[in-house]
């Protein structure tokens, strides 16, 4: 496909690539010891009009489309710091895509607004210690009581959990499928977080542990229309899961990039390891991996651009097969590396651990193979019904 990006965009990747280099690469190596996510980055990034890129103008936003999204996430994996950069992703394309499409003008002005300013943190709050990719398994309840809700239950693995000014909330409303969305502050009373630790990866982002008890929240927190928050939460996953491709194979070409560089410096044998064609032949298979992806997940752009969430088709293939295919490259990087790359020094070692999550995030592999397998099934199923009626 030609390429998507215009001039206009180009410019938002210098203004981009520059913050990067100014304002988050000095600060990797501190932030990766002490497990910190840097609140002031969220600031630096909302000052800066860079959470807004492809949202509206009259809230905040540049008004622009996907592929300014995509800028931004190609961009930012170039700092190798996978946490922050889930942490920013989860703040900016979880909870305000739903906000923005569903939300009353004052939810709009009170949480939209301030979160693209960067004021304002937001979380996404879907799964729980026993429900995961398993949406319809929500326990966490809102028991409606005329004038508010009261929300018990809990919260597992929510990125930006102890850091988040606002959740956009998952809650059960009633049987089945019966959930809803709320956007709830953190300052509620009965509501608290504790951070998550030992994690493989991500080191660098907020992930908590969220308790709600009796928490009382006023009927106006309600997004869009009750007892349809699944619906909601299945069309809102589709801009994650894009997401998700785009930091992958932006992460593989990283990590390509590393290794290609270090074959040209490492000598073995009284010659540079790039002389060697076995590991000549490693290089050439990640490049033809690494353009596969982007092929994939530049058409699911595309796809997504001109359809929405009704993309979900090519979405889903571009989550499954680039997330599993960015750790093979990253994971044949570090054995280019050899022992080094095991090391902390050469960043290979952080960025296998943060790609790691990617094939489980977003919804795992297999239920991106169920969601696939069911459409090309289906689709199947639908031709034999056509031509027997035709028949």
């Amino acid at each position: 496909m030609p390429s998507p990006f215009t001039p206009e965009h180009q410019l938002l990747r210098e203004s981009f690539r520059q913050f990067v280099e100014t304002e988050i690469k000095p600060h990797v190596a501190e932030w990766e010891a002490n497990k910190i996510c840097d609140r002031e980055v969220f600031r630096k990034m909302g000052e800066r009009g860079f959470f807004g890129v492809s949202f509206p103008e009259e809230y905040g936003g540049s008004g622009m489309d996907m592929w300014s999204a995509v800028v931004i996430s190609e961009e930012l994996t170039k700092a190798n710091v996978g946490g922050l950069a889930m942490s920013l992703y989860a703040h900016t394309y979880l909870p305000l895509p739903a906000i923005c499409a569903l939300g009353t003008e004052e939810q709009k002005q009170k949480y939209l607004v301030p979160a693209l300013r960067g004021e304002k943190i937001a979380a996404l709050g879907i799964t729980e210690p026993g429900a995961g990719s398993d949406v319809g398994g929500i326990t966490t309840t809102a028991e409606d009581k005329g004038d508010h809700f009261v929300v018990n239950g809990s919260k597992m693995f929510i990125t930006n959990g102890t850091l988040a000014d606002f959740i956009l909330l998952a809650v059960r409303t009633g049987e089945g499928h019966n959930l809803s969305l709320l956007i709830f502050d953190t300052d509620t009373p009965g509501f608290s977080a504790t951070p998550v630790h030992n994690k493989l990866g991500m080191h660098t982002s907020d992930t908590g542990q969220l308790y709600f008890h009796n928490c009382q929240v006023p009927k106006s927190a309600l997004l869009g229309q009750k007892d349809m928050g699944f619906y909601y939460i299945m069309n809102n996953f589709q801009e994650e899961r894009l997401i998700a491709a785009i930091t992958g194979t932006a992460s593989a070409e990283h990590a390509l990039e590393k290794a290609k560089r270090y074959m040209h410096e490492r000598q073995a044998f009284g010659r540079p390891i790039a002389k060697f064609q076995v590991l000549r032949h490693k290089i050439a298979k990640m490049a033809i991996t690494v353009e596969a992806c982007r092929s994939l997940s530049y058409r699911a752009v595309q796809e997504f651009i001109e359809q929405g969430p009704a993309a979900y088709r090519i979405i889903s293939m571009a989550k499954a097969f680039v997330c599993e295919e960015a750790f093979y490259v990253v994971n044949e990087a570090l054995q280019i590396h050899g022992g080094w790359g095991y090391m902390e020094d050469y960043g290979i070692a952080r960025s296998l651990r943060d790609i790691r999550l990617m094939t489980v995030g977003a919804g795992t592999t297999e239920i991106m193979h169920e969601i696939i397998s069911k459409i090309e099934l289906d689709n199947v199923k639908h031709e034999k019904q056509l031509l027997k009626t035709r028949t």
